[in-house]
């Protein structure tokens, strides 16, 4: 899988040279589940597709791409009455590299309908927390740390299905998306499952 990833980006970076390439950036929520727990993050992302028409088949098209995406979240909380005072702050910046297959349906005036569908792989980069816990007279205690690394958190790799549906018109796009993830993002001991899924709210500029 990560050697598919690999290729699919260098061909991505390598299109510009005989393909057209769409840039787009937008929103991105994300959530991870555990059970009934829902916990969300949200930020935003940035990259480029690679559109290919596939011959015989007017209107479809593969889309690869690549993208860097970055959402965080924070919180904070009191206990035992409001003695001890905690908060807690994290960021999560993964690459993303979708395989979509998209089905465009011209309009009037030069407008068009788009539907896209598949699968793309997920790497993270790094998730750095920070947490604080304030007692009084002994004062405030600090923890950094990283999702991705140490023994448990995380995994680096997942692999997400979805798909998505837009609307465009001339050399401008609007999408909206939903991925899940098919792996168990949770990389620690036990029996411990976490899910995660993606929305992204984007816009696009093909050159």
């Amino acid at each position: 899988m990560k050697k598919i990833a690999i290729l699919v980006a260098a061909f991505v970076l390598s299109a510009p040279a005989f393909a057209q390439v769409i840039p787009g950036a937008g929103y991105l929520s994300s959530t991870f589940t555990t059970g009934n727990s829902i916990s969300p993050m949200s930020g935003f992302y940035v990259g480029a597709s690679v559109p290919m028409d596939i011959n015989g088949v007017k209107g479809l098209a593969f889309v690869p791409g690549i993208y860097g995406s970055f959402v965080s979240s924070s919180s904070s909380s009191n206990v035992l009455g409001g003695l001890i005072s905690e908060s807690k702050k994290g960021s999560i910046i993964d690459l993303n590299i979708p395989a979509y297959f998209m089905y465009t349906m011209g309009l009037s005036g030069g407008a068009r309908l788009f539907a896209y569908a598949g699968p793309s792989v997920q790497f993270g980069l790094t998730a750095p927390t920070h947490s604080e816990s304030t007692v009084p007279i002994l004062g405030t205690g600090k923890s950094d740390g990283d999702l991705y690394s140490g023994n448990s958190g995380l995994n680096r790799v997942n692999v997400l299905v979805g798909g998505g549906l837009g609307f465009g018109i001339s050399k401008f796009s609007v999408n909206v998306g939903y991925d899940y993830g098919l792996m168990n993002a949770y990389r620690g001991s036990g029996d411990t499952v976490i899910n995660r899924a993606n929305l992204h709210v984007g816009l696009g500029y093909s050159f």
